[in-house]
């Protein structure tokens, strides 16, 4: 099945670009030049968002931020806009990747595939199908959502859920960011923060333990572990 991108974007050339590179990969485009004509192209169901943060009458980043409140479709961040408050920013309010322009574009295109590649099902296999107890929290690994007891669902991006669901397979093992960029299908790159930030953004959905401890705790010069236990529930 051909899988579709939404590209907001409101210069015509990048645009251009953009969707003759995704083409070479078998990715239908659809457009939106501003964060109005977005609203409307979600409705066509896209697979992944490639998001400008300036258009003419909409900030991307409240746009993501809205987004965010109702959706977990991959989002990648592509603007001039790509100072390190800014990366930041984007990553911690749901963005899954960042990439400034101009970019080379077959590194867009690998980072795009990558967001797909994560936004597919888990297998129907019974042994894919798991829901995964820690503290308060159930992560169930084949609808992809994170619930507290008795509340409901909290969202949770395509970035977010398969580095919550590595930490969650492995607790107490050190899992370095170099293991954590090949769980997000990135290069690793020693000085990259994506990963310190979307690290950050799990630490402040899940808070604290019962004895007021964090649930990742970070390893200097190693990585990270996930201090809680874990147990499969049905």
């Amino acid at each position: 099945m051909r899988q579709t991108a939404l590209i907001v974007e409101d210069d015509p050339g990048t645009r251009l670009v953009l969707s003759a590179t995704l083409a070479t990969a078998g990715i239908d485009s659809i457009f939106a030049e501003t964060g109005t004509a977005m609203w409307r192209q979600l409705d066509e169901k896209p697979d992944v968002i490639i998001l400008d943060l300036s258009l003419p009458d909409a900030d991307g980043l409240e746009l993501l931020r809205l987004l965010r409140q109702s959706s977990d479709i991959p989002v990648l961040i592509h603007s001039t806009r790509s100072d390190e408050i800014e990366r930041i920013i984007g990553i911690e309010i749901g963005a899954d990747d960042f990439l400034p322009k101009p970019c080379n574009m077959r590194e867009l295109l690998a980072r795009t595939r990558g967001l797909l590649r994560r936004t597919q099902r888990p297998s129907t296999a019974r042994g894919d199908q798991r829901r995964l107890r820690f503290g308060n929290w159930t992560l169930d690994t084949a609808s992809r959502e994170l619930a507290m007891t008795g509340a409901a669902a909290t969202p949770l991006g395509v970035s977010a859920f398969a580095l919550l669901a590595a930490f969650l397979e492995r607790p107490f093992e050190p899992l370095s960011r170099e293991h954590l960029s090949r769980v997000l299908k990135r290069e690793y790159i020693p000085y990259d923060r994506i990963i310190d930030v979307h690290v950050s953004q799990i630490r402040r959905i899940l808070g604290k333990q019962a004895d007021g401890s964090g649930f990742i705790k970070t390893l200097r010069s190693q990585g990270y572990v996930f201090i809680a236990e874990v147990e499969t529930v049905n």
